[in-house]
């Protein structure tokens, strides 16, 4: 009876990555599926190859566990530029400009090992981690990252669980941060005391200048207090508060918002 075949990814060794990085200072991986498991690999290989240039991984979808293998991999590397995670890409943390790693299984623990290989960086400015698992507890890691940053100026944390809770931390931490110039919380369930809770966080804030809450139940209530807070903020000038499920009241509080500052703010293409 003949041997069946090996899947493709248990036959992806260490040693056929090893083989290439000889040849180019390279490893490049297309047509397998990786998981958090096999992260562990690439973990070890990152370890070992002390002046890999590139690691490009054409398959992925990763959680927690995968996270924390790649973090483990990148602690002590100074020379790699490139890590691309499927469609995204992750440079080390003495090369690394940005940071993207969307639609994934990354929860409130890979947000913990990511915002600890994110503090000792001093080069990143965009950071795309959308369209994940992470939750309120997962936010605070990223709010408590944020509030010393000096790099990041584009931030996009959409579609994940934020809430009221997680709207809060993020508050606290643009009251002190001076560089994000741009912030996307669209579609991560936060409600009208989420969009107060933001609001009195920017409302003295010198440096984003265009935040989306997009896709979020804020209503008339949610978009009354947001707007109350930033009728004085002269640097946010782009608000996307599009399908935030909001009626006359929050309609007329945008009226009078864009009338007063003179800023944008974007309701939907039927708006």
């Amino acid at each position: 009876m003949p041997k069946k075949n090996k899947p493709k990814r248990v036959a992806l060794t260490e040693e056929m990555m090893m083989v290439e990085y000889e040849e180019s200072s390279k490893v490049s991986v297309m047509g397998i599926t990786f998981t958090d498991e096999d992260m562990i690999l690439v973990s070890t290989v990152l370890k070992k190859l002390g002046d890999l240039a590139t690691v490009r991984l054409a398959s992925i979808s990763i959680g927690d566990e995968g996270m924390k293998y790649v973090v483990e991999g990148l602690r002590n590397n100074t020379t790699l530029v490139e890590i691309t995670l499927g469609n995204t890409g992750l440079g080390s943390e003495s090369a690394l400009t940005e940071l993207r790693l969307t639609t994934n299984q990354i929860g409130d623990e890979g947000a913990q090992h990511l915002c600890d290989l994110l503090r000792n960086t001093t080069t990143l400015t965009i950071l795309q981690i959308g369209n994940n698992d992470i939750g309120e507890e997962g936010i605070r890691y990223f709010a408590d990252a944020l509030k010393n940053n000096k790099t990041i100026t584009t931030l996009d944390l959409s579609t994940n669980k934020i809430k009221d809770e997680g709207a809060r931390y993020l508050g606290v931490a643009l009251r002190d941060n001076t560089t994000l110039n741009e912030l996307n919380l669209g579609s991560s369930e936060i409600e009208a005391e989420g969009a107060r809770l933001l609001g009195d966080g920017l409302r003295n804030n010198k440096s984003l200048t265009s935040l989306k809450l997009t896709g979020n139940s804020i209503k008339d209530e949610g978009v009354q207090h947001l707007l109350n807070a930033l009728e004085n903020n002269i640097i946010l000038n782009h608000l996307d508060l599009a399908w935030t499920e909001f009626e006359d009241d929050g309609k007329k509080a945008i009226d009078d918002y864009v009338k007063k500052t003179g800023h944008s703010v974007f309701q939907g293409f039927d708006a």
